[in-house]
């Protein structure tokens, strides 16, 4: 695990060394253990490293890695579980020479040397890594790569003048004197939809990120191509039936593969632990470990000095004593939560409107404090099994409201793929009460858009009608040097044809066709902009690795294939998975009410020194002078708030976290630190 970053000029001479290495030690927090360098010997490529060890300790292992004679060098962010096989596979094969003992990065750099991408399948593992190769010297060639689901991120950009720089994080960029700062107004519109840039989108202009799954090539002439290089899908052809498996068959496969990624997640060189609120998602990593140690797992949790109702101690000690796990706690407040505002907006890069990350700093903290450096995380269990509450509330606001209001219109494809379940349901009609969000959705199928409703929307219907009364005001071209990345229904300011597209690409799915679009949609919009993001810069803040074991490729593309009804059936969430846990947890941990991993943000907002801070802020931000948001409305739903009489925590957050960023990096004082 670590930081990573470098230039590339197909053209001539690339940027200064001294400028690379202030890039790099932008993110030392990434890598405290140690810093590379690397120049190609055609000194078209520069590679920055900065090194958290975990796997193989030895100076050896250090990082940028080039082959001898230099013609090809990586620099990589990650882990790969499996390099103890494919090390050995690869010297069964024929290969010598090795230089570490069990370095995973030179496994990596071995493995592309034969296969070049064709390697990327045969990897587990988290990784974002650069590949600089020149055997060729007539087709010098950078590949930059995303992991599957998109655990760990990479950023780049292109000079004028054809140099492409690219980062572990966006603050290593800025650090560029020639990228400028600006703030993209099209990806700020999808920001107040879906609470995050959606990749490969960032809010800094002219700055791109790899979506999940990713590799982007660029040749000696300086044209970049981007393809997707890994993907699940629920395609119909390949989905399982319970005449295919029963749903006891199907928890103990769940079981199997999870006892697996576990397994290959306990790779390391350096002290492991688990994050524990007490749910099923990290009380079911808790006992997996447990089986697979001889010692007590380390575990942590977080919680909050007042509003108990928001804490799970109880519940993660009463894991913690059965599993005899060495178990360590913190409680914050409201007061360090706000003193830590300027630096969160920092370590994001960009806004990640989550609330959780405020409690995710803290608790990395605690880890790091501990003297642990690895974690295990539950991240990717409710969006790939359907646990979430407002599921079933999504497929009953689709069956009965959304779909009837499709009936006997002309709807383009993605619409009649829809509309296969309606037969079944049409002798069910909504409420004769229709409810504010009812005629919303009504309203949404009405105009042709697709119904979306997930962890990741935010402003939506009236409410974005509201604050964004100006749509024209974030019509911006958006211009993306690397062919293939970027699709058209991102680059305008209508994140209904973002969701349009996106159910194109998915295509035809077993009905009810909404239980199969969320985890796709989540996984497209949420899971690696949003959720693996957070954990990453909150996490790596400390020098602390977070990994998820709930998003083994094998889980996801099992997950992927189970009936729906194995996933959310009457009501319940995660049946499957819940059904597999129950054979190692008590039925109390594995049934009760899910609760959440979150900051009390209605609260804090509505305490004086928070709602107050949040309101000058506000008020003097250059985000309140754009005209892009009606002071009015932002301004009635905190003082709403800060009565007490709002239920405006999320949105808020939403719109302050954008605040405080704009403050951070385009105000005054502005900057890195």
């Amino acid at each position: 695990m670590c930081g990573i970053v470098g230039a590339y000029r197909p053209e001539g001479a690339t940027t200064d060394e001294a400028t690379l290495v202030a890039m790099r030690d932008a993110m030392a927090h990434r890598g405290p253990d140690g810093a590379g360098f690397w120049r190609s010997p055609d000194g078209r490529c520069l590679l920055g490293h900065r090194r958290l060890a975990i796997i193989d300790l030895s100076p050896e292992a250090g990082q940028p890695m080039a082959l001898p004679g230099g013609d090809l060098a990586v620099v990589f962010n990650g882990e790969i579980y499996n390099h103890k096989q494919l090390r050995a596979e690869m010297a069964a094969a024929g290969a010598h020479g090795w230089r570490t003992d069990h370095s995973d990065t030179e496994v990596l750099l071995r493995a592309w040397e034969s296969l070049g991408p064709g390697c990327l399948g045969q990897l587990y593992g988290m990784f974002a890594f650069a590949v600089y190769d020149q055997r060729d010297p007539s087709r010098p060639l950078l590949h930059l790569v995303r992991d599957r689901l998109g655990v760990k991120p990479l950023y780049l950009t292109r000079l004028p003048g054809g140099e492409w720089l690219f980062a572990s994080e966006i603050r290593a960029l800025l650090e560029h004197p020639r990228v400028s700062r600006e703030m993209d107004l099209t990806a700020f519109w999808h920001y107040l939809t879906f609470i995050v840039a959606p990749a490969p989108l960032t809010m800094f202009r002219g700055i791109f990120k790899l979506p999940a799954g990713y590799m982007v090539s660029i040749d000696g002439s300086g044209r970049a191509l981007a393809r997707r290089w890994w993907d699940s899908k629920p395609a119909a052809k390949d989905l399982l039936s319970p005449a295919d498996l029963s749903l006891d068959e199907a928890a103990d496969e769940v079981l199997r593969l999870l006892r697996k990624s576990v397994e290959r997640r306990m790779v390391s060189d350096v002290p492991f632990g688990a994050l524990l609120s007490g749910g099923v998602d990290s009380s079911l990593n808790v006992a997996l470990m447990s089986e697979l140690m001889d010692r007590p797992v380390t575990t942590f949790t977080v919680g909050y000095g007042s509003y108990e109702e928001n804490n799970e101690f109880d519940h993660a000690r009463r894991i913690a004593r059965r599993f005899r796990a060495d178990h360590h706690e913190r409680r914050i407040n409201s007061r360090e939560a706000l003193d830590f505002l300027p630096e969160l907006v920092r370590l994001q890069d960009e806004p990640i409107a989550d609330n959780v990350c405020i409690p995710l700093y803290f608790l990395a903290e605690l880890v790091k404090q501990s003297g642990t450096t690895v974690v295990q995380v539950g991240e990717g269990a409710d969006e790939h099994f359907l646990g979430y509450w407002w599921c079933e509330h999504y497929r009953r606001k689709y069956l009965e409201v959304y779909l009837p209001a499709l009936a006997g219109e002309k709807v383009p494809r993605w619409r009649r793929l829809a509309r296969r379940g309606l037969d079944a349901w049409r002798q069910r009609s909504p409420s004769p009460f229709i409810s504010t969000e009812d005629a919303e959705v009504a309203e949404r199928a009405r105009r042709g858009e697709p119904l979306f409703w997930g962890g990741a929307t935010c402003f939506w219907g009236a409410e974005r009608r509201r604050l964004t009364p100006h749509p024209e005001r974030f019509r911006q071209e958006v211009d993306c040097p690397v062919e293939g990345l970027l699709p058209p229904s991102l680059a305008v300011a209508d994140s209904a044809k973002v969701i349009s597209a996106y159910l194109e690409e998915l295509g035809e799915v077993a009905e009810p066709a909404v239980l199969y679009q969320v985890p796709f949609l989540e996984r497209r919009l949420r899971l690696s902009e949003h959720l693996l993001m957070r954990v990453d810069k909150m996490t790596m803040a400390h020098a602390v690795e977070a990994r998820v074991p709930y998003l083994d490729h094998d889980v996801v593309e099992f997950s992927d294939r189970l009936p729906a009804e194995y996933k959310l059936d009457d009501g319940l969430g995660k049946k499957v998975l819940k059904l597999a846990a129950s054979r190692l947890l008590d039925h109390e941990t594995v049934y009760r009410k899910k609760q959440g991993f979150g900051a009390p943000m209605d609260q804090w907002f509505a305490e004086p020194g928070f709602g107050q801070h949040c309101l000058a802020t506000y008020r003097r931000s250059g985000l309140s002078r754009s005209g892009l948001l009606d002071n009015e409305h932002v301004n009635a739903m905190l003082q709403a708030q800060m009565a007490g009489a709002g239920g405006h925590g999320f949105q808020l957050w939403t719109i302050f976290n954008a605040v405080f960023w704009h403050e951070a990096w385009f105000g005054e004082g502005r900057g890195a630190s």
